[in-house]
């Protein structure tokens, strides 16, 4: 019989992937990356240079025109003669107010006789580019008279009213006989150019050879000195201003004296790329459709094996082991179903071996740490019993009688856990014992919340505690009082031992706590210790022992335990004074 040749669930996802999606996918994707690169690259740079060359032509043409007029007035003498004769005057405001209404913007004009002072002007205001005081000359007056044959050009900015303006002043200086006689000044104002520019996406900006500023068709390409930023001297085309791209054109006008820039944001040309938008939105929709009907029957029929798997494997995260994979296809899978199968037949004999460990090792230790404190009490309380058959046999006696009960109790009952009441029972007759010891130095109250006594806690928990109390507790004092409280705080039983005793040091404090917290077994403080551990291997890390002392404040410790009910049920609560 033939053998069948083994089918390879990579291989054929491979080949479908490569001739059905990744090949068609990568060439038209390519293709389209490659349009829009082009679309976007002769979109910007052509709108920016249109707009650069048409703001450039225009102002050539402005401002040659009042370059122009300003030669031909300060070169004819019968003009500023004019402006000096009552007869002739109004012919001269005649000429001056119609060749400033020629453009469509707002001009303003001024004359000025060689002391600055306005002989005529389209405004009766002052300009602020004027000095105060004639026998003072700076800026553009300073320049028309250093320079009488040149005609001047300078931005500037006026303020008024709380707003400011950008404005352009051309000047020359008038001559008569050699000397200079007067000025006449044509003002341009940016923002009357801005109107006229139309709203467009590419931002113009206009300034002259220092770099200050005569027209911004938007706000915030200048610096703290009123001059234009820094990244446009940049040779690059594309530059970044406020984290915002844009595609720059620069070029110069009347000699250099003017430069224009013109900007276009790359980032909000949504518009320009509506058409190149459609065709690639087309091109997706109909792969989609296409792709979306190939892929979902091959898919279906291909991943049927990987679901079942993935949901197998869901099953073993939310803790279910008994899922069985039965794989019947490709060799892989196969393998898998197989060995995921094995996989959970040796978790759980591995967990069932496990918590069988677990559980033996966890009451051994119990066990042991039950065990360590009871030669210990015992070595003290015989200790106590020797001295007191010499001061009183009597007392002795009872103190034997008690002991032999604590040591049944201790010692004969296989039970971890008893009530409440029942270990406070026993724990009495160790206070008993410590009453004979100490006699009136020594008292004791207990005190248990109604409701607490069928409440289960691990046996002989209370007695290493109260032990350290008095065994730490008198100090060089001469009485000692131990308050034992339980009760409960939400879901917890809470029991508290706190003593009125010498306490101790903040240093000493955190020495013991350090000792509770670290795992393993404890050879210091074994009492307190043992009891720590004893309760979080039965309950866990969120109960235990917590303390509390101050030097000659006296210890508090605070012992927190889950509510467990009992079969015990008493009527009333138990209030025991001493």
């Amino acid at each position: 019989m033939k053998q069948l040749k083994k089918r390879y669930f990579m291989e054929d996802i491979y080949r479908i992937f490569v001739f059905n999606a990744l090949i068609p996918i990568t060439i038209i994707t390519l293709i389209t990356c490659g349009m829009i690169m082009i679309i976007w690259n002769q979109t910007i740079i052509s709108r920016t240079a249109d707009k650069n060359v048409w703001m450039k032509n225009r102002l050539e043409r402005v401002i040659g025109q009042f370059i122009d007029k300003v030669d031909e007035l300060t070169e004819d003498q019968d003009f500023y003669a004019a402006l000096n004769d009552e007869k002739h005057k109004n012919k001269a405001y005649e000429e001056l107010y119609y060749f400033a209404n020629s453009i469509e913007e707002k001009v303003d004009f001024y004359v000025l006789d060689k002391n600055l002072h306005m002989l005529a002007g389209s405004t009766r205001q002052v300009p602020n580019f004027l000095p105060r005081d004639t026998h003072v000359s700076w800026g553009i007056t300073q320049r028309m008279k250093n320079q009488p044959e040149e005609v001047i050009l300078e931005c500037n900015r006026i303020y008024k009213e709380n707003l400011s303006r950008t404005k352009l002043l051309i000047g020359k200086a008038i001559k008569e006989y050699g000397e200079v006689e007067g000025y006449i000044l044509f003002v341009l104002y940016g923002d009357e150019f801005v109107k006229t520019s139309g709203a467009e996406l590419t931002h113009i900006i206009v300034t002259d050879s220092h770099d200050n500023l005569f027209l911004a068709t938007s706000f915030g390409y200048t610096n703290s000195l009123d001059k234009i930023r820094n990244e446009f001297k940049e040779k690059n085309n594309y530059i970044s201003i406020d984290n915002e791209k844009y595609y720059k054109r620069d070029s110069s006008i009347i000699d250099g004296k003017m430069k224009i820039y013109t900007l276009t944001p790359v980032g909000r040309l949504y518009d320009i790329f509506v058409y190149a938008g459609i065709f690639i939105g087309i091109i997706v929709i109909i792969l989609s459709v296409a792709m979306l009907y190939i892929l979902k029957r091959l898919t279906m029929e291909k991943t049927k094996v990987i679901n079942k798997t993935v949901e197998a494997f869901k099953e073993v995260q939310t803790g279910n082991l008994d899922m069985i994979l039965d794989i019947q296809s490709y060799e892989e899978f196969e393998i898998i179903g197989r060995s995921y199968n094995l996989m959970l037949d040796s978790i759980k004999k591995l967990m069932a071996i496990n918590e069988e460990k677990i559980r033996q090792t966890s009451i051994a230790e119990i066990k042991q740490l039950e065990s360590q404190f009871n030669p210990h009490f015992i070595f003290n309380t015989l200790e106590h019993i020797k001295y007191m058959i010499k001061l009183d046999p009597n007392a002795a006696s009872r103190m034997i009688i008690s002991l032999s009960t604590l040591l049944r109790y201790s010692i004969t009952s296989g039970n971890l856990e008893v009530t409440i009441l029942e270990d406070l029972e026993y724990i009495k007759k160790y206070l008993l014992i410590q009453r004979y010891r100490f006699r009136e130095r020594f008292n004791y109250e207990i005190y248990m919340e109604r409701g607490t006594e069928e409440c289960v806690v691990p046996k002989l928990i209370l007695q290493p505690i109260i032990e350290n109390a008095i065994k730490y507790g008198f100090g060089e004092q001469g009485k000692l009082m131990v308050h034992i409280r339980v009760s409960l705080l939400a879901d917890d039983l809470v029991i508290v031992i706190y003593d009125d005793g010498v306490g101790m040091s903040s240093e000493k404090l955190e020495e013991i706590k350090g000792l509770l917290n670290q795992e393993g077994e404890c050879l210091r403080h074994i009492g307190i210790y043992n009891v720590h551990r004893r309760i979080q291997l039965m309950y866990g890390k969120a109960y235990g022992i917590d303390l509390k002392s101050e030097k000659n404040e006296g210890t508090v410790v605070k012992i927190t335990l889950p509510i467990h009910k009992g079969a015990m049920k008493c009527a009333k609560s138990l209030d025991c004074r001493r």
